[in-house]
């Protein structure tokens, strides 16, 4: 259920405003409508944040990197860390920065072997003009043929390019010349001293960004004080003066005006509560039981809410999305594998409580793909009892998945009841809603053209023949009903779109078969990876250990893109499909009061 809001318009004198914001705080029950204008403060405080947030990552990539526990707790310096470690990560990509330098001009002088900067540099200053060049084989006949350089002598070819030297008693241009370029004193002896001392600087780098990665903790508690720091701020830059009067906007559930109402007395601010108009951007406050709190991980995980003025359909959405995640993974010996994850995911629940509400979802789908698996009497896909003929005990209109097309016309069926099943009750919901003669002629309408639909598609699809008369009732009343209180026949676009929203009611009912595709698809690849297992095996008794890793990698490849089917398909059927004939956008935000997150001082 959406819990009702109160719009709350708070007064206070200007003189109490930060003791009025930290009761405020204190009673947690107001989500702050924020100034879109912030104070210098206030974007000082988002830039550290997302300063620290980049320095908090990379010690987190580099503690999984180096593979080190980071301790839960620490009692750092939060500050002094994020310090330490930015001048550390600064001087790290200096490192590597001056280390890919040396180590491409060390790549250059690579072809010239070993020789001694300082003999060149005495030679030069002996009279003895040495060029050392690098170029192409017409390069080095050019040189060789040129008269202004007293000898060009080959040291090394490789890869197209020549290493040669020119030498000359006389001043050479060395624009003429394919002259490499180093430094005057530069040669790979001199490379290879400062790359060694480049590697054992970064060595040193690395060893304090462990330590200091070994301190993430006090990094997340640093952050932590900052976010709860920076709302305070954007708070305060929220209250609009009028004077010595201070006002401040926001949104209370219906239930907590209470505690506002106290407070108000309390501390003597003025307060004006009144309903949300329908313009107001409205946050979206979700009232759980123990049922429909399952549902919730997947809601998070999606970052979806409904609407404020829209439905909580967190039930229903429960009920079917378990059916849809049953049918797509369709077997109980993955069902097994997933409860098996579930219980692990429970007991480690005791340790990370945030870990507790999707363990109990995944239990709830496990429970239910072991229950559809068991009535198709799919295990793994085998097809029999191991060591016997008999095949698994199954429903006979479920057996054999992936094999007599009766029993298949049976699951496709199933299907199609799932989607008439799940429109109308969208329908059903939509129009106790509205709670007006028209909307529930218009939805009535649709329910009856869903219905017709479903028996088009039965015809159509399943159970191929004639259309029954009846089908034609349904279109026909379903039509004059959305006709006559669903369309509005002065407005164009209601008009031009009309056939096109019978098209789309059509291909609602139709996308339901997606559940029956993919089950099918699952079953038939972890099949055919259990038929490879059985050939391989049948080669040779020693090629048992290879069989069985032709099985594992089979299921362990099918387990994932049926997961990734059920994020595609699953979620689509309810946040689509259902969505769109239970009229929900999901076009809401969360609830968020503003309230105390740490114990540090916010000053």
């Amino acid at each position: 259920m959406i819990v009702p809001m109160k719009k709350v318009t708070l007064l206070a004198l200007k003189s109490d405003k930060e003791s009025a914001l930290d009761a405020l705080r204190d009673l947690g029950v107001m989500q702050i409508t924020l100034s879109p204008a912030f104070s210098d403060g206030t974007y000082a405080l988002k830039e550290y944040i997302s300063r620290a947030g980049r320095i908090g990552t990379a010690l987190r990539q580099i503690a999984e990197d180096a593979e080190l526990e980071i301790p839960e707790n620490s009692t750092a310096d939060g500050k002094k860390v994020l310090d330490d470690a930015e001048k550390a990560l600064a001087q790290r990509n200096a490192l590597n920065a001056a280390g890919i330098e040396l180590q491409r001009r060390q790549d250059e002088l690579a072809l010239w072997g070993d020789f001694d900067s300082g003999l060149l540099t005495k030679l030069q200053q002996d009279g003895v003009n040495i060029l050392l060049c690098q170029g192409t084989a017409e390069d080095f006949e050019k040189a060789q043929a040129a008269e202004d350089n007293d000898g060009c002598y080959r040291i090394a070819a490789s890869g197209g390019r020549v290493a040669f030297a020119v030498i000359s008693l006389q001043e050479i241009d060395p624009a003429k010349y394919p002259v490499i370029r180093r430094k005057a004193d530069e040669d790979p002896r001199q490379l290879a001293a400062a790359l060694q001392q480049n590697q054992a600087a970064k060595e040193k780098v690395d060893a304090e960004l462990s330590k200091l990665a070994l301190e993430s903790a006090a990094v997340d508690a640093e952050l932590s004080d900052a976010a709860a720091k920076l709302e305070f701020s954007q708070v305060r830059d929220s209250l609009a003066a009028h004077g010595e009067i201070v006002v401040l906007n926001g949104f209370v559930p219906a239930p907590e005006m209470v505690k506002i109402s106290d407070a108000a007395k309390k501390f003597g601010w003025g307060f004006l509560a009144a309903d949300p108009d329908d313009s107001d951007n409205v946050p979206v406050l979700l009232k759980d039981n123990k049922f429909t709190r399952i549902i919730k991980p997947l809601f998070d995980f999606l970052g979806i809410v409904p609407g404020y003025h829209e439905l909580d359909v967190s039930a229903a959405i429960l009920v079917f999305f378990t059916i849809f995640y049953a049918v797509i993974i369709g077997d109980a010996g993955y069902g097994i594998v997933f409860l098996l994850l579930a219980l692990f995911g429970k007991i480690a629940a005791g340790k990370r409580p945030a870990l507790k509400t999707p363990a109990r979802l995944l239990t709830v789908l496990s429970v239910a793909t072991i229950v559809w698996g068991a009535l198709c009497g799919s295990w793994f896909s085998m097809q029999h009892i191991p060591g016997t003929d008999r095949p698994f005990p199954a429903l006979e209109c479920l057996r054999d998945f992936s094999g007599d097309s009766a029993k298949q016309a049976n699951v496709q069926f199933f299907c199609f009841i799932l989607a008439v099943a799940q429109l109308s009750t969208g329908r059903i919901w939509k129009a106790l809603r509205e709670r007006n003669w028209r909307s529930t002629g218009e939805h009535l309408g649709w329910i009856l053209i869903i219905w017709g639909n479903f028996f088009l598609t039965l015809r159509l699809i399943v159970y191929p023949g004639d259309f029954p008369q009846y089908m034609y009732y349904f279109y026909g009343v379903g039509l004059l009903l959305v006709m006559c209180c669903g369309v509005r026949w002065n407005q164009v676009v209601d008009v031009f779109q009309f056939p096109f929203n019978i098209i789309g009611s059509f291909t609602d009912v139709l996308s339901y078969i997606r559940l029956f595709a993919v089950g099918l698809a699952g079953a038939c690849i972890a099949g055919s990876f259990n038929n490879m297992a059985y050939d391989v095996c049948q080669i040779s008794k020693y090629m048992l250990p290879a069989g069985i890793v032709v099985v594992l990698i089979g299921h362990v490849l099918n387990l994932c893109l049926g997961m990734l089917s059920v994020l595609v398909h699953a979620v689509r059927l309810n946040t689509l499909e259902f969505s769109n004939h239970t009229g929900i956008s999901w076009s809401g935000q969360s609830f968020k009061a503003f309230k105390k997150t740490t114990n540090k001082s916010e000053e």
